[in-house]
């Protein structure tokens, strides 16, 4: 199963040998694991669903005859739930120096970035910190430069922090969330991943802050996931590739602490609901991998397909199912059929909305 931000790959054969592994090394194109005594050279090819950096642990296929098949993160994450919160930006990118009110400092750091044309300008807040406004013709864009909130980061996927960054950079493409504005507007909303949509502007910052300096990527709507720069990059793609909708850059998915349930976190970034599914079977590494692809596919058809699911809709997830920025890929003809259910509708309380419920069928 590869992650939203990885591109569809071949099926391997089944039953592999499973090692645990950590990276020793890797420069960017290639690398080294170590586990069990052994030692096996990989390309970034071989790390599906994950983007791979030093010091993170993984699972290690090997095929029969012991050669290195792919690697993978080791099982299904676990996390609790994050408290309700409403952040001022959509994502977060770390930096270790503030650039302060001067304009010129920001036009460098993300000038190329905007389009030919944009008027960019800077202002210091009386509460601390800055305030940056981008503006052209149909577009208005927020930066907030401020010191880094370092409460309540989830930083699993990040090896070896250190110390943190000591600023953030608080990105708002839009007002509304893209899953608030398809809300209120059904099929009349904007697509965020469109040629001007709000989602791929993220992107397209996003990727100008890191290659500005920025160390780390906060998805603030992810329950604050922190991914590393080199990571977030990867996840990000390429914003001019109008086919590429990676909305694996904005989303985690794990396991209630009692694996009970799998969720997703950050989807109303990328354009739709978040969901879960029940596990019945918590130590069924069947059930759990049938979940978890089951939950992305359904993030896939609303970010492929620019909606919501419907309730009662029913859609069938193939067995070996493959989910790439570009879409999704599969050879099996047969899968599972998952049933959407939503949950009742409700006023908002400034609390986080339920997530849409997908039963088997």
């Amino acid at each position: 199963m590869t992650g939203p931000g990885n591109p569809p790959g071949p099926v391997t054969g089944t039953s592999p040998t499973l090692l645990p592994v950590e990276i020793v090394h890797w420069d960017g194109a290639s690398g080294m694991v170590e586990g069990g005594g052994r030692t096996f050279p990989f390309t970034r090819s071989d790390a599906v669903g994950f983007h791979p950096a030093t010091g993170v642990s993984a699972v290690a296929q090997l095929g029969p005859d012991g050669s290195l098949l792919r690697l993978t993160l080791p099982g299904h994450p676990m996390r609790t739930e994050p408290a309700p919160a409403r952040p001022f930006g959509w994502a977060s990118v770390l930096t270790p120096v503030e650039l302060g009110p001067t304009g010129a400092r920001w036009q460098a750091a993300l000038g190329s970035s905007l389009p030919a044309g944009a008027r960019l300008t800077s202002r210091a807040l009386p509460e601390g910190g800055t305030l940056v406004e981008a503006r052209w013709p149909g577009a208005h864009l927020l930066v907030r430069e401020r010191r880094a909130d370092l409460g309540g980061l989830e930083l699993r996927l990040v090896p070896r922090v250190g110390t943190p960054p000591a600023a953030a950079w608080e990105v708002l493409p839009a007002g509304v969330l893209p899953a608030e504005e398809r809300r209120l507007l059904g099929p009349e909303a904007a697509d965020p991943w469109g040629p001007s949509g709000a989602t791929r502007l993220l992107v397209r910052v996003l990727r100008a802050a890191l290659e500005g300096g920025g160390t780390h990527l906060v998805l603030e709507h992810a329950g604050r996931l922190v991914l590393a720069a080199d990571e977030a990059r990867g996840r990000l793609g390429d914003p001019d590739d109008g086919e590429s909708r990676p909305f694996g850059a904005f989303i985690d998915w794990a396991l209630t602490p009692e694996r009970s349930r799998y969720r997703t976190l950050g989807m109303a970034v990328a354009g739709g609901e978040d969901l879960e599914i029940e596990i019945v079977h918590q130590d069924s590494e069947v059930e759990l991998d049938s979940a978890e692809s089951a939950l992305l596919f359904g993030c896939h058809l609303q970010v492929r397909g620019a909606r919501l699911l419907e309730d009662g809709e029913v859609f069938y997830v193939p067995k070996d199912v493959r989910i790439g920025p570009r879409g999704a890929s599969a050879s099996a003809r047969t899968g599972y059929k998952y049933v959407v259910a939503r949950p009742l509708a409700e006023p908002v309380t400034g609390g986080a909305r339920p997530r849409v419920r997908l039963v088997r069928g």
